[in-house]
């Protein structure tokens, strides 16, 4: 008898890699992307940010002083950074390593300096950051990660 196989002499499972692979750009992961998705209490969201993972994505959840919810890339698009250790302010999340300011669609709306040096400068209106739609509901925060228009 060979030590191939499971109990009951069955073979191997098998693994179906389209069905259990959710990342961005896999067949399942597009999938799934098309329905909204719970990713934490309304609570979670505060001045603090939050880590999430939602289908395979590193996320950070936070809500600004206005009160809007918004679930960024966990990095920032400048140096990388994690937003995680930056700073929830009235309007948005400020990355901790150069103090770039992202509101909640992840559009970046200041970047100290650049103003004051370049008051032509208007690079920020051409950085965003990867967001996603965020709706509260019965008390949860749900997620829309697929395309636009969301269902």
């Amino acid at each position: 008898m060979s030590g191939e196989g499971s109990a009951y002499h069955l073979p191997p499972p098998r693994v179906l890699e389209d069905l259990v692979r959710v990342g961005r750009g896999t067949p399942m992961g597009e999938l799934l992307r098309r329905y909204w998705w719970p990713v934490g209490k309304s609570a979670d969201a505060g001045a603090v940010p939050k880590r999430v993972k939602a289908l395979g994505e590193d996320l950070i959840l936070f809500r600004d002083g206005t009160g809007r919810p918004g679930l960024l890339h966990a990095r920032c698009c400048h140096r990388g950074t994690t937003l995680y250790y930056g700073r929830v302010e009235q309007r948005g999340i400020r990355c901790c390593y150069h103090g770039w300011l992202f509101d909640e669609t992840g559009r970046c709306t200041q970047q100290p300096f650049e103003d004051i040096a370049h008051p032509d400068a208007r690079f920020k209106d051409r950085v965003k950051i990867k967001a996603y739609k965020v709706e509260p509901k019965a008390g949860l925060l749900w997620a829309y990660l697929g395309p636009d228009p969301a269902p």
